[in-house]
């Protein structure tokens, strides 16, 4: 039980430091790339027939706009859209990472008491979602509403279940059969599901990192 709270605290500690770093390293980089890109607009602007010099922060925004609507627009998008995809994709990430080293060392071991718990509730409380002709969306719906509503302290393993449960199909599993166990194919499911997930790559950060390294080189040469 210690060992296992000791490897637990190792490697989701590792995880929330690794997102911090991809996120705090990559939204720096792309405000001072912005920050870039919008400071050589103005200067590029200032020294044309139409310099917005001494205009309101509007007025200078539309001037940009008509003078180079495309570098512009892009500009403008890249500021807002790219911070919440490298969020998003550092967030796969890193559950993609930590799920593919959780189960290559113990994690059916710390995952399984989780995944019984739950299941065993809805069991008790809710037969209903485990009869035959049951919306299985709706029974995948309440597991995922389980997990986040169970007492499980540990926030990175309710992230790595529910991101099993929702690759797991139950449209193939009769749960008026008797002789099959509904925790055990769910717990197979899931642990199927989180394995077939491939080891994860950095390269998504390089990609947006070189979007807007290109945006700045483009707005730089006046090619947009």
């Amino acid at each position: 039980m210690i060992d296992n709270l000791k490897y637990t605290t190792k490697l989701f500690s590792s995880a929330a430091f690794s997102f911090l770093k991809i996120n705090i390293i990559g939204q720096l980089l792309i405000c001072a790339l912005s920050v870039a890109t919008l400071l050589i607009f103005l200067f590029q602007s200032a020294d044309g027939p139409g310099a917005p010099g001494g205009l309101t922060i509007i007025p200078i925004t539309m001037t940009l706009f008509f003078e180079r609507p495309i570098g512009f627009t892009l500009t403008t998008l890249s500021i807002f859209v790219l911070p919440f995809i490298l969020f998003s994709f550092g967030n796969k990430y890193i559950i993609s990472k930590t799920t593919n080293k959780l189960l290559s060392d113990k994690g059916e071991k710390l995952l399984f008491p989780i995944i019984e718990k739950v299941l065993g509730k809805i069991k008790t409380n809710q037969p209903g979602l485990l009869k035959k002709g049951a919306d299985n969306t709706k029974l995948k719906l309440r597991l995922i509403q389980e997990i986040k509503d169970s007492k499980e302290s540990n926030k990175w393993l309710k992230k790595i279940i529910i991101y099993g449960f929702k690759k797991i199909n139950l449209d193939d599993v009769d749960f008026t059969n008797e002789n099959i166990s509904f925790v055990d194919i769910i717990k197979e499911k899931t642990i199927s599901g989180l394995k077939d997930v491939s080891n994860p790559s950095r390269n998504f950060f390089w990609i947006i990192i070189g979007i807007q390294i290109s945006l700045l080189i483009l707005v730089s040469t006046r090619m947009i």
